[in-house]
């Protein structure tokens, strides 16, 4: 394919290079004979009213007839090559128009460069960028129905532009030209299908590209057959004209309905692809349609121009947002010779174009300008390369500097071992008498944390300052906290600092400021680890001496009584009724205590439906004592079922209830309430007691009262029974009442009294 292009190409240059400045007769014809839409409003044939599709009959006497192996415009190209050499200044042509047969004298003159640029040098250019950009595409992905799509009309359009202006002029590539005349408007047909993903018809109907193509095929066909015949193309070429024209068209068109309806990032990708695509198509489909309608044809002044950025922008698009799917990496290198070849050609073009100011043809300026650019091209690159060598080896030693540095900074998490890798790496590309990195405190170096710049959570290296004899002093900060200070100099000879050093310090300060922060994070990290462990070590420890405590406090009293019980055993003395009372009461404390401890170790929650009146009932019988005369204000509306674990609800009551008594004293009240709504309920148990004394914050902690003789357990192990019913509670204080509420979600409250169990839960 490319070998392919190449040849098309050379073929095409050499036959334009010769009609550079070559005597024409004010007009182009087609190999049929029929006047070209290319002209310009200056030339004598547009002046005296010749338009496409006049047909020439017969010039200086000579009628135009298809010959073996000629075209019937043959007779017009010899007839003007015969009045340049005899040196007449004109030919004798007559013409059949729509108004009927003329008969015009028009003048020899050469082929202006402006023209020449116009409809030869400018059309092979952009030729030779969408032969690239198909080369790319094809290369990217080789299989992608995208990047395929796309190098089949960029070749197609890139073969019909390099056939424009030999299809007019020299007529070796007629074949072709009809060929590309015919597949260039099904390529843009399928195109805007496709980018940048397959439309849902297309998905729907697959066949339809291989449609669109054979319709392609078919014009293409039919006009190469009536060219072998000998008969005119002129109608199927008109057909061709017209679909040129809608297909840029409809390209335009259905590229913006699409963005219009894409939302997202997918709509950033369309925006790119229409700034780049859609208006150069758009101008070029209105240039068609007004060659076809008869109208101005100053619209093509900007679509030649604009079509010649059309494949670099799209290409440039097609790359940034990978719609190829190729999953390839950038090649920098690749890219640098894709934009050197650009440039050269684009020089070689600038020269050839110039080179009639300079009284010198196109030819020569073309054998002269080529060679010459490829060998300054190389001579440049050799020199900056030479250039970056001697004169500024930070740029050639930039990046294995950076990527061993890194790899340095990854292993080390200690400040100074961060300082020792910065000296190192700096002292491997730079000779200097002096290379120090200074750890500095920012509260005690004022002259660090000058010129810092705070600007989020980065790091930042503020204004190096070249000292007198030739240091280079960089501070080096964090998040505007100062880190360091790089000293380097001065350099060995005497020579000067570059910016290319500059840049390459700025870089190595950036990591180390990173890499300090992280050392020093992670410093301060595992010094407060070592604290957090420390603090635990001594909680656990301060726990266990307080139940330790608690334990040897409540069994202290029993025992000492039992002791003087046992002791007066040998003398056969009997226990009176009080004693006998009093030690049923410590064998019962002591019983509480035990079961008391053994709700602290994990245990297992079954739940069941149960009625929540019948558990305030029976926590308010477990209570009766405490109440006295008072009785619970129970306040819930109609029958209430819970899945609950009936015994650890009630031990919940239990501690609430019995908290808010003593809290409401004597006189005061207690009351259990319920609300429910969407997500669930809330059960309240208040009291009208004073409210909450000590620190609110740790109401629920292990061990922590404020009652004189509290042990500190109630509330612990009330919140902990809640959470594990995957409940929660909290207090509050609100209408002289405080209010423990109790919240539980809606898939915990049964609708019918019906025992039921649930699976067991696991609760510490």
């Amino acid at each position: 394919m490319a070998a392919s292009a190449f040849f098309v190409a050379g073929l095409s240059l050499r036959g334009a290079v010769a009609w550079y400045e070559r005597p024409f007769a004010g007009l182009l014809v087609d190999p049929e004979g029929v006047v070209s839409s290319l002209a310009l409003p200056s030339w004598e044939g547009m002046q005296k009213g010749l338009r496409y599709p006049d047909r020439l009959l017969e010039v200086d006497g000579v009628p135009l007839q298809a010959a073996p192996g000629h075209y019937p415009s043959s007779a017009w190209d010899d007839a003007v090559e015969k009045a340049a050499r005899d040196q007449r200044s004109s030919v004798r042509a007559r013409f059949a128009t729509s108004s009927g047969v003329r008969e015009v004298t028009l003048e020899v003159r050469p082929l202006e460069p402006l023209a020449w640029w116009l409809y030869a040098g400018g059309p092979m250019l952009i030729a030779s960028l969408y032969t690239m950009a198909a080369l790319i595409a094809v290369s990217a992905s080789p299989r992608g129905k995208l990047a395929r799509t796309f190098a089949k009309v960029a070749l197609v359009a890139a073969l019909f532009l390099l056939t424009l202006f030999d299809y007019h002029t020299t007529r070796a590539l007629v074949p072709l030209f009809l060929m590309a005349y015919a597949l260039v408007p099904m390529g843009f047909f399928v195109l805007p299908m496709r980018l940048p993903d397959d439309v849902p018809q297309l998905r729907r109907w697959p066949w339809i590209p291989h449609l669109v193509d054979g319709v392609g095929w078919a014009l293409a066909g039919g006009m190469l057959v009536l060219l072998a015949l000998g008969e005119t193309t002129v109608g199927l070429r008109d057909v061709c004209a017209v679909l040129f024209g809608i297909s840029l068209l409809f390209f335009t068109t259905s590229f913006l309905v699409r963005f219009v309806r894409t939302k997202g990032a997918r709509r950033q990708t369309l925006r790119a692809l229409l700034i780049a695509m859609v208006p150069p198509h758009g101008v070029l489909g209105l240039a068609c349609m007004s060659v076809m309608l008869g109208l101005p044809q100053a619209i093509l002044w900007f679509a030649i121009p604009a079509l010649a950025l059309t494949p670099l922008a799209s290409l440039f698009a097609f790359v940034k947002y990978d719609l190829w799917g190729s999953r390839a990496l950038l090649s920098r290198p690749l890219t640098r010779l894709i934009i050197v070849t650009a440039m050269l050609t684009f020089t070689v073009t600038l020269c050839v174009a110039c080179a009639p100011l300079a009284g010198a043809s196109a030819s020569v300026a073309l054998r002269v300008a080529a060679p010459a650019a490829m060998l300054g091209a190389g001579l440049v690159m050799f020199a900056l390369g030479a250039g970056d060598r001697k004169l500024f080896p930070a740029r050639a030693e930039y990046k294995p500097t950076i990527e061993q540095l890194s790899e340095e900074l990854t292993l080390v998490s200690d400040p100074g071992e961060v300082a020792r890798a910065v000296e190192r790496t700096v002292r491997r590309w730079l000779p200097c008498e002096n290379v120090s990195f200074r750890q500095v405190e920012a509260e005690h170096d004022d002259d660090s944390a000058e010129g810092a710049e705070a600007s989020g959570p980065r790091a930042i290296i503020a204004r190096p300052s070249l000292h007198a004899g030739g240091e280079l002093v960089l501070p080096v900060s964090f998040h505007g906290r100062a880190l360091g200070m790089l000293e380097v100099g001065p350099k060995a000879g005497g020579a000067l600092f570059t910016s290319e050093d500059l840049v390459l310090l700025r870089t190595i300060g950036n990591l180390a400021a990173l890499a300090m922060a992280h050392a020093l994070s992670y410093a301060e990290l595992e010094q407060r680890r070592r604290e957090q462990a420390a603090a635990w070590r001594d909680e656990r420890v301060a726990l266990i001496e307080t139940l330790a405590a608690e334990i040897t406090h409540e069994v202290r009293y029993p025992i000492n009584f039992f002791r003087s019980i046992f002791q007066r055993g040998p003398h056969a003395q009997t226990l009176d009724a009080e004693e006998v009372e009093i030690g049923c009461e410590e064998v019962e404390r002591l019983e509480r205590l035990v079961m008391g401890l053994r709700r602290v170790t994990l245990r297992r929650i079954e739940r069941r439906t149960r009625a929540l009146h019948d558990l305030v009932s029976k926590a308010e019988m477990l209570l009766r004592d405490q109440l006295g005369k008072r009785r619970v204000d129970v306040r819930i509306d109609g029958p209430v079922y819970l899945q609950c674990d009936a015994d650890q609800i009630m031990q919940v009551l239990v501690n609430l209830l019995s908290n808010g008594l003593d809290a409401a004293g004597e006189c005061g009240d207690v009351g259990v309430s319920w609300s429910a709504g969407a997500a669930g309920a809330e059960l309240v148990v208040w009291d009208t007691g004073p409210g909450v004394s000590g620190d609110p914050a740790r109401i629920f902690a292990p061990w922590y009262t404020t009652k004189p003789r509290g042990t500190g357990l109630g509330l612990a192990i009330t919140h902990r029974l809640v959470r594990a019913h995957g409940w929660s509670i909290g207090v509050e204080r609100g209408d002289a009442r405080t209010r423990f509420v109790i919240s539980i979600p809606a898939t915990d409250i049964a609708d019918a009294a019906l025992p039921a169990e649930i699976p067991e839960e696991e609760v510490a």
